[in-house]
């Protein structure tokens, strides 16, 4: 089973200059089908050169099972929420290393957890 961050990494690592429609895509397929093989096949071609994206898009989409509108809704509210998840992840820690630097040592929990304005003002002491 391949998750949504795997899915994301393998599009990064892949450095194919991918469109945000097949990114959201190729990570949707992924979600819903589980299939690391079909997956990584799928990027594969997403990022070949000389690529009909428009085929692909086609092809790829026909493969997925056909569910009523409100199923692949919710399927891509959930995608959409684990990959802002992952970015929120990102931005927590790199805030975190940020203020480590300058010598407020913050966690990424502490981050989370506390109100904007705590940690403004701990700065505005600097």
């Amino acid at each position: 089973m391949i998750t949504v961050e795997e899915t994301i990494e393998a599009i990064h690592n892949s450095h194919g200059g991918l469109t945000d429609e097949e990114i959201q895509l190729i990570v949707q397929f992924a979600f819903k089908t589980g299939d690391v093989e079909l997956t990584s096949k799928m990027i594969e071609e997403f990022t070949a050169e000389g690529k009909d994206s428009n085929a692909l898009i086609q092809k790829y989409e026909a493969a997925l099972d056909v569910k009523p509108k409100w199923v692949d809704q919710i399927e891509n509210l959930l995608v959409a929420i684990e990959m802002y998840r992952l970015e929120e992840e990102k931005a927590v820690n790199r805030l975190a290393d940020v203020l480590g630097a300058y010598g407020i040592h913050v966690s990424a929990e502490e981050i989370k957890k506390s109100d904007t304005e705590q940690i403004k003002q701990k700065v505005k002491i600097l």
